[in-house]
């Protein structure tokens, strides 16, 4: 008897269908390794618990595995619930804890009965280890991109080659089609002229050869000029849309967007500097020293937080006092918004004026990597000092303008009279205080 092709591929699909559905049938049975008490206990935890603990490594706490071996569930009932308490009774195990992390004090969970710190202990009771990862680069998942720069590579070679072995085939047509053109003596019919070429011909031979020249390179020397001139304004300087690699993978989206930083937390002298200045790595560890994301990578820490780390020389899981080297190192951001140094630009003035980070930005709070938004070009600025509307009234940093402006109301000769609406507001835009003078972007 012998065996249908269909039959074999149905037989195939079989085996494969089988081997997915044991894959899964092990991986809900590693899920559903934790007991219903565990996985409460699982969730309190991860909760509660994670932003100053792990199972497997130390942060600001001990690591947890294997706490319910070295303590009572009793203990662990009353240390969790209120360790203050505990240390208060003279239990010597949490005074010597306390000490231990240099007198640093847990919160109190007097909110959790004792029936949900029960089950976070016998979370500890249950867990288990998960499997080392196989590939591992300096303590991250190794990232594996088909799209790499020899990818790239390897593509531009191919299109040259199929782009040569094109133009070899083409000519090995035309000569074909030459030989049998001649073989068959046969004679291709002239097409006739087009009108176009009817009137160049035309104008040929009715104008002087020099002056024609002339005429011709004219024409073609004033569109080279042409776009020479828009391919210098539009292009040369212009970084619209620059976003380069930053060494840190710093996502305005999720601290500026999602958690809701303001600006000025990082940003500290925008409206008190020209420059907005850059954060220093202080100002990172003001919450990175805590917020490790240990949770997301398999209790390592986050690999873009390790960089701030290896940047201050810090190391986390040393005793308390000798968790800072000696050897701190800059981190080397790249410039994104970067004017001509023959242009001012001051960030105070502008912030004081009630001028908002996303007018020049953009949305920068929805940009995962940052770039540059706007053109930055000197029109660009132009208009908008000719576009937009000055609040003096509402805005102590035109104090004295509109107090300038409200005296010299009634007075017709008065250069701020034109600026009263017939409703008796002010309307007054950079332009007209100013804003257009050579020197006040070129000193």
């Amino acid at each position: 008897m012998v065996n249908h092709p269909t039959k074999k591929i149905f037989q195939f699909k079989t085996v494969v269908l089988s081997i997915v559905l044991l894959l899964n049938l092990s991986l809900f049975a590693q899920d559903a390794a934790l007991s219903a008490d565990a996985l409460a206990g699982e969730a309190l935890f991860k909760a509660n618990c994670t932003s100053c603990h792990a199972m497997n490594s130390k942060q600001l706490g001990p690591a947890l595995q294997g706490v319910h071996t070295r303590r009572s569930d009793e203990w662990l009932v009353k240390w969790i619930r209120n360790n203050e308490a505990l240390r208060a009774s003279g239990d010597k195990d949490a005074i010597a804890i306390f000490n231990e992390y240099g007198g640093a004090a847990m919160n109190n969970f007097e909110n959790l009965t004792e029936a949900q710190v029960g089950t976070i202990i016998t979370y500890f009771k249950e867990w288990t280890p998960p499997a080392p990862k196989a590939v591992v680069t300096d303590g991250a998942p190794q990232e594996v991109n088909f799209y790499s720069q020899t990818t790239l590579y390897i593509l531009l070679f191919l299109i040259v080659v199929l782009t040569i072995l094109l133009l070899v085939l083409r000519k090995t047509k035309n000569s074909l089609k030459q030989s049998v053109s001649e073989i068959e003596d046969e004679k291709e019919e002239e097409s006739a002229p087009s009108a176009f070429k009817t009137k160049f011909e035309y104008y040929k031979k009715r104008t002087n050869p020099t002056i024609f020249k002339m005429a011709v390179g004219s024409i073609v020397l004033g569109g080279l000029a042409a776009y020479g001139f828009y391919f210098g304004v539009t292009e040369i300087g212009v970084q619209q849309g620059y976003a380069p690699e930053q060494p840190i993978k710093y996502s305005h989206k999720l601290h500026a967007g999602e958690l809701g930083i303001d600006c000025k937390y990082c940003h500290s002298t925008v409206d008190k500097s020209k420059q907005a200045s850059v954060p220093s790595v202080n100002t990172c560890m003001n919450c990175h020293k805590g917020v490790q994301l240990r949770d997301k990578y398999n209790g390592e820490i986050s690999p873009e937080i390790k960089k701030i780390y290896a940047a201050m020389d810090y190391d986390p899981d040393k005793a308390a006092g000798e968790q800072y080297g000696n050897n701190p190192k800059p981190i080397r951001w790249i410039r994104i918004h970067n004017l001509p140094d023959h242009a001012f630009f001051n960030h105070s003035m502008h912030t004081s004026a009630g001028v908002s980070c996303q007018t020049c930005h953009g949305p920068i709070q929805e940009m995962e990597v940052v770039q540059q938004y706007s053109t930055l070009q000197m029109g660009w600025c132009i208009n908008c000092h000719r576009e937009r509307n000055i609040d003096v009234e509402n805005n102590p940093y035109y104090e004295k303008l509109h107090a300038k402006i409200k005296a010299e109301k009634d007075d017709k000769n008065s250069s701020y009279a034109k600026y009263f609406t017939k409703d008796g507001k002010i309307d007054i835009k950079p332009a007209n205080n100013g804003a257009l003078e050579c020197s006040k972007c070129h000193y």
